[in-house]
């Protein structure tokens, strides 16, 4: 349910959001509703301004109980540095805020259950979105991190996959804890979100991951020189399985090798890149590679 627009930027409740503010209304803790509203709603603003810096314009705002998600309807890429500085960004407004309301709790300016709260609602949130569960905050440094070593879509999926199981974890404890008396139902509910959201991002990756590819040529353009990686595979492999290894901030080079190990043709990254969208995702490499190379 959109709430706003500031900036252009839509501002949007998560059902779940929607419905944490109802049970509080209901139960008389409307004002702490809001302080959590304003607190998600600054850790979100947190990534989408450094975003900015970065050339990423956010048209939507989603907010959750623990956090939210910015999107754009305009794709931009996935540079695994940016993501991880944009990701962090969030977690570290929510340690600001904390510092600062330790530094004005001893001239009780505030009452002091509402500095507690708000100290404590931050840590929480700020705590809970480090963990490395994508698609929370912590999830998405980690699939920067692992997108420099495996590719933007087989990081991904990788991330997704950790998510998953950290949410299965999360939920078996809150589980337990709310059978035992020492947890809250919100716990097994949040690792239920946290594991429909992996598998959404997952199913997304390839979507994704296409439309990265469509930017390689540019990514070259934009920087004037990258770095080489270079791939060995058989003539028989289609390309899909070869851009699947391609590595942001990289120009791939692939050498095609015989059953012998001999290099039979080499292929570049655009030409492959070309061959995926123009002749098909199964196109085999040795219809893509040039002339064999002269390493003499």
């Amino acid at each position: 349910m959109q709430v706003g627009r500031i900036g252009g930027i839509r501002i949007v409740f998560n059902p779940f959001f929607l419905i944490l503010l109802i049970l509080l209304g209901i139960a008389g803790h409307l004002p702490r509703g809001l302080v959590l509203f304003g607190i998600v709603f600054l850790h979100e603003l947190a990534h989408t301004l450094v975003a900015s810096a970065y050339g990423v314009q956010f048209s939507t705002i989603e907010l959750f109980p623990f956090g939210g998600v910015a999107s754009s309807e305009e794709f931009h890429d996935p540079d695994p540095f940016a993501e991880a500085i944009i990701a962090l960004a969030g977690p570290l407004t929510n340690g600001v805020l904390c510092i600062l309301a330790m530094a004005v709790a001893p001239y009780e300016v505030v009452p002091a259950q509402w500095l507690e709260y708000f100290l404590r609602a931050n840590c929480v949130i700020g705590l809970f979105n480090l963990m490395p569960a994508f698609p929370l905050d912590g999830g998405r440094v980690l699939r920067a991190y692992l997108a420099l070593k495996l590719g933007y879509r087989r990081a991904t999926e990788r991330a997704a996959f950790i998510g998953r199981v950290l949410a299965v974890v999360l939920g078996a404890a809150g589980a337990a804890g709310v059978y035992y008396g020492f947890a809250s139902i919100s716990l097994p509910i949040l690792a239920f979100f946290i594991y429909l959201s992996a598998g959404r991002e997952q199913r997304m990756a390839g979507y994704v991951f296409v439309r990265y590819l469509t930017r390689k040529q540019q990514e070259l353009e934009e920087a004037g020189v990258l770095p080489a990686e270079q791939l060995v595979a058989y003539g028989d492999v289609p390309v899909k399985d070869i851009v699947r290894y391609f590595v942001p901030k990289r120009y791939h080079v692939v050498l095609m090798i015989n059953a012998a190990g001999d290099v039979e043709g080499v292929a570049t990254e655009m030409e492959v890149v070309t061959s995926f969208f123009e002749q098909g995702i199964d196109t085999p490499l040795e219809a893509v590679v040039g002339s064999p190379p002269d390493f003499s």
